[in-house]
């Protein structure tokens, strides 16, 4: 592929992304759709078992040896300069295309790779829904997960214990399968931890009030606890951009992507305080479009309510932008990681 060709898909693939990831912020507007609540079934030996790699080959390589030397270069590049960590608990991490936020997302997953599970781990993933309004959060119907690195099993009884206590919906094939926030956290957990030395625990969280996320983190905190378990946290930060209906801009911050980087700042800085208040009073404020910011609310209750919060600790290790926005015509979307860990 030439120079050119490769530049123009990629500008067509943040087209893609930036159409897709808007529809989330225009999403509150919409008429409620609301998924058929079933009772817990998992689909054994037909079509519906498996939750296919529909994003390989569009937002990341759907060749496995591409994709790991993709992956490994990103992983070398990245940082682990927090030496205190006794345990991981949790991650945060972008889950735009690959060409954008992978360089991003290693400096997450780079902690995994340093300080790797010393058992088979249950890895709960909580990533905000893209294409469907609900307003709960939804368990997987499937029991597998295809990546170009091979397949990851579902925990099932970890979702039939949850689907159990009757918060929770069950999330439609199709749209499971459209939903990207899940499905780009994946290559980066198989590559690291291989396929058959961990289970997963996907959910869509919907577009969820208050006490909704308290109710979800109040029941996922066990599981929080346990010494197999690890949360991804599945998110992008600001959407800025007339695409996305957001153009907050502070000129005394500099130029518009140093505003940004500014915005974006103050939630961090509120997330790693675990200060859950303060992260919904500035989210009044600011209304800035953080797709996962009930992913991030369910991680804070969690964290609140963990049996080890006294020893709990939140570093957000890197940021980026997809574009360093200087026009008010130009758009960009943020990235960053972070790691929650016990401390040594």
């Amino acid at each position: 592929m030439s120079e050119q060709s490769e530049e123009e898909s990629q500008q067509l693939q943040q087209k893609e992304e930036e159409q897709q990831d808007s529809q989330i912020i225009q999403q509150e507007d919409k008429t409620e759709q609301q998924l058929q609540q079933i009772p817990y079934v998992h689909m054994l030996n037909n079509k519906y078992n498996v939750r296919e790699a529909v994003h390989a080959g569009s937002w990341y390589s759907s060749k496995s040896n591409e994709l790991k030397i993709q992956i490994n270069c990103w992983l070398e590049q990245a940082k682990a300069e927090v030496t205190t960590v006794a345990q991981l608990k949790a991650l945060v991490v972008p889950h735009a295309g690959y060409a954008y936020s992978g360089p991003t997302a290693a400096f997450s997953y780079k902690y995994l790779k340093k300080y790797p599970p010393s058992e088979k781990l249950k890895v709960f993933i909580l990533g905000p829904c893209h294409y469907v309004y609900i307003t709960q959060c939804c368990l997987t119907r499937q029991e597998i997960y295809e990546t170009p690195l091979g397949n990851i099993k579902v925990d099932l009884e970890t979702v039939k214990q949850l689907h159990e206590q009757g918060l929770f919906e069950q999330s439609d094939k199709d749209a499971e399968e459209e939903e990207h926030s899940i499905e780009m956290q994946l290559p980066f957990l198989a590559h690291i931890l291989g396929t058959d030395n961990f289970t997963i625990i996907p959910i869509m969280v919907g577009s969820i009030d208050a006490k909704s996320e308290e109710y979800y983190g109040r029941l996922l905190s066990e599981y929080f606890d346990m010494d197999d378990t690890l949360f991804i946290i599945s998110t992008d930060f600001c959407h800025w951009g007339t695409k996305f209906a957001y153009t907050y801009f502070n000129s005394a911050d500099g130029e518009i992507f140093e505003s940004i980087e500014k915005l974006d700042q103050k939630a961090m800085e509120h997330i790693e305080l675990h200060d859950l208040d303060k992260f919904n009073d500035y989210l009044k404020e600011y209304e800035n479009n953080i797709c996962g910011k009930h992913c991030i609310a369910i991680l804070l209750h969690c964290i609140a309510m963990s049996q080890n919060t006294h020893m709990m600790e939140t570093k957000f290790i890197r940021y980026a932008q997809s574009c360093l926005v200087r026009d008010k015509k130009d758009s960009s979307v943020s990235y960053a990681a972070a790691i929650t860990f016990l401390e040594d």
